[in-house]
């Protein structure tokens, strides 16, 4: 393939869709999905409960760990990786991005409201999801457009499916033929 180098991976806030677009260049161009959180979930139960049972830092470091992991992993060679919100923050999550195509889908509070209104499985944005996902953002915003080497403008009307065009043209890449896939590990 020419054009930026892959694993392509997906950073953003909570809600922001970054597995939707990533689901949709999947099955729209070909490539391979890998959503860190459904691996540390497949591995370790849901993430409310490993937060509850065991801790926000060594969530994190369990998120690293599988960053890592996938990162290196050749069968993630044609894929679009989508992290976890808060993964980016991660001082042992931010030199894994070092040198990677790294897709940063912006999003502001009108357009996260309607997904997380009310939302009461996501720890980080209790007890107010919608103040709570402000203040997260206004603290996250600057790392994640440092780490982007490309960035998507996710605001609403925009659709996934924009979104994933623009990724695929900032790409600068053919569809990979015969990868089609989401996995899990």
């Amino acid at each position: 393939m020419t054009g930026a180098p892959l694993p392509v991976v997906l950073i953003g806030p909570m809600a922001a869709g970054k597995s939707r677009v990533a689901q949709h260049m999947a099955s729209r161009y070909g490539f391979d999905h890998v959503d860190t959180d459904r691996v540390i979930e497949s591995r370790h139960g849901p993430i409310p409960e490993l937060f509850r049972t065991r801790g926000e830092a060594e969530f994190r470091r369990i998120e690293a760990q599988t960053v890592a992991e996938l990162l290196d992993d050749p069968r993630n060679a044609h894929a679009v990786i989508s992290l976890g919100g808060g993964a980016p923050m991660s001082p042992l999550v931010q030199p894994l991005l070092a040198g990677r195509t790294v897709a940063y889908v912006d999003v502001d509070l009108a357009t996260v409201r309607p997904r997380i209104r009310g939302n009461t499985t996501r720890p980080l944005l209790q007890p107010d999801p919608e103040t709570r996902w402000a203040q997260i953002m206004a603290e996250r915003r600057d790392t994640f457009e440092r780490l982007a080497t490309i960035t998507l403008d996710g605001r609403a009307p925009r659709t996934v499916r924009q979104l994933a065009r623009e990724l695929y043209d900032a790409l600068g890449a053919p569809a990979v033929p015969g990868h089609r896939k989401d996995r899990t590990a």
